[in-house]
């Protein structure tokens, strides 16, 4: 075992310390023991565990599923549910925040073990996938910015960011997931599903998407469009000294536009580097 840091989120006070003693013989290191959602979602902030072991029916005004959903707005931790209810309508619930596993219990104390084991694992890989492919770009970008910088003086911001647009296209392009792929997962066609629910699942791609760049992202909607905040973000040191670098998610959020053909256009309304709490960009 590597000691991995676990928070676990059971409302059953018995099973809880059972969980607690078994992970703790096979050398994990437990953050913390709650009974809410709400409190999981204050724990995880304040320890930010390797891990959760999420029981999907707690206490406290929201259930396991929904504590998931909170938690992945900010913090990018696995997640592993607890749960004695194995019907579709649960289980798909939960598949939609992409949990990294589930035991049904009652479970085997192996099955806890192997399921942690992966969870983690897998975890890692995806970070050091995600690390790897933030990396390229950026270094691809800070190095043009260095450098040329100097010979973008008399170039207007449309000019800049449409050949950071062309750079960051050409250095990702094949490293991003396809669309289609996405479309044809959901069971979806383009041909004969409405336009709203194709947008729904650009939606969703893009956000993975921004993820996959270690970007958190959250999207709200009103009248005047559909608003995309971004909750953290990768290169604030670099942007504090040079706004050029907000060009980065606003470059892969137009380009995202481009892979899907879908028609909209996008807007910086705010930017963390002006002191807002987050970026956000209107889609519209």
């Amino acid at each position: 075992m590597s000691g991995e840091r676990i928070l676990v989120v059971e409302d059953e006070s018995i099973m809880a310390m059972l969980i607690k003693r078994k992970l703790e013989n096979w050398g994990y290191n437990i953050v913390g023991m709650v009974d809410t959602g709400e409190d999981a979602v204050n724990k995880a902030k304040e320890t930010k565990p390797d891990l959760i072991l999420m029981d999907i029916v707690i206490k406290g005004s929201i259930d396991g599923i929904e504590t998931a959903e909170e938690i992945r707005k900010t913090l990018d931790i696995p997640i592993i549910y607890l749960t004695a209810y194995s019907n579709d309508e649960v289980l798909k619930r939960a598949r939609e925040t992409e949990p990294y596993g589930y035991l049904i219990k009652p479970f085997r104390e192996g099955e806890v073990n192997a399921n942690i084991e992966m969870a983690v694992y897998k975890h890692n890989s995806e970070k050091k996938k995600q690390f790897e492919l933030k990396n390229k770009v950026f270094t691809d970008f800070y190095e043009l910015v260095q450098t040329s910088l100097k010979n973008c003086a008399d170039q207007s911001d449309e000019e800049i960011q449409e050949m950071l647009l062309n750079i960051f296209y050409k250095r990702i392009e094949n490293d991003i997931p396809s669309f289609d792929d996405q479309i044809a997962k959901l069971g979806l066609n383009y041909e004969f599903d409405k336009p709203e629910v194709i947008f729904d699942a650009y939606l969703a791609w893009m956000s993975d998407l921004l993820s996959s760049f270690g970007i958190m992202s959250e999207i709200d909607f009103n009248e005047q469009g559909y608003y995309i905040e971004v909750l953290n973000c990768p290169w604030k040191k670099e942007a504090k000294k040079n706004h050029i670098f907000c060009f980065n998610c606003q470059a892969i959020l137009n380009y995202s536009l481009n892979w899907t053909d879908i028609n909209g256009k996008l807007d910086l309304n705010e930017t963390m580097v002006e002191e807002s709490p987050f970026c956000v960009f209107r889609l519209y």
